[in-house]
């Protein structure tokens, strides 16, 4: 079988790349062909035979690049440019999303729906509910729930996200974009 594996870190930045990275070598194990795709580093230990890659986008430097990031995390061209690059190269059977949330975008679902290729998706956050990836409130140290029923807006409320104040349109309109128990 040909798996596609997606996370924006191509390396062992956390657990959740640990794992992405371990299954990978697992999956090469029982005799799979795996790929993977995610942003551009040289600190990648994993990749893809055409050697596409999205830009890397590092919310936490400041640069005059940092002014486009409340579209970028909303919608990216380039990923979705990219991830078609390696689905046209490499074929898999299947695409195996995790960590693809702002880098990556649910852009690259369009493009993976659009090959017809079914999607697993792994949640290692739970960032699709709670911008703040935390469920958390900072200054209370207790158990947040506010934005629960889509309610965003308590984000920018409460400053939860360490981004601008726009970027907390993003899981907004990404709950508008494909879902993922219907992408295939």
């Amino acid at each position: 079988m040909k798996i596609l594996l997606v996370n924006k870190y191509l390396y062992r930045k956390g657990g959740a790349e640990t794992y992405f990275i371990k299954l990978g070598e697992y999956l090469k194990s029982l005799g799979n062909e795996v790929e993977y795709f995610g942003m551009a580093d040289e600190r990648n230990c994993v990749g893809n035979r055409v050697e596409a890659y999205t830009e890397n986008i590092d919310f936490h430097k400041k640069s005059l690049k940092h002014i486009t990031y409340s579209f970028k995390i909303i919608y990216s061209v380039n990923a979705r440019k990219q991830i078609r690059k390696v689905l046209s190269d490499f074929k898999p059977d299947v695409v195996h999303l995790n960590n693809f949330n702002y880098q990556l975008t649910p852009s690259i679902i369009y493009e993976i729906k659009k090959h017809n290729i079914p999607i697993v998706y792994t949640a290692h956050d739970v960032q699709l509910v709670c911008p703040n990836h935390k469920l958390k409130n900072d200054y209370t140290d207790g158990l947040c729930r506010k934005c629960d029923g889509g309610k965003y807006f308590e984000c920018v409320k409460n400053n939860c996200v360490h981004l601008q104040k726009t970027n907390f349109n993003a899981p907004w309109i990404h709950r508008s974009m494909p879902r993922l128990e219907n992408s295939r």
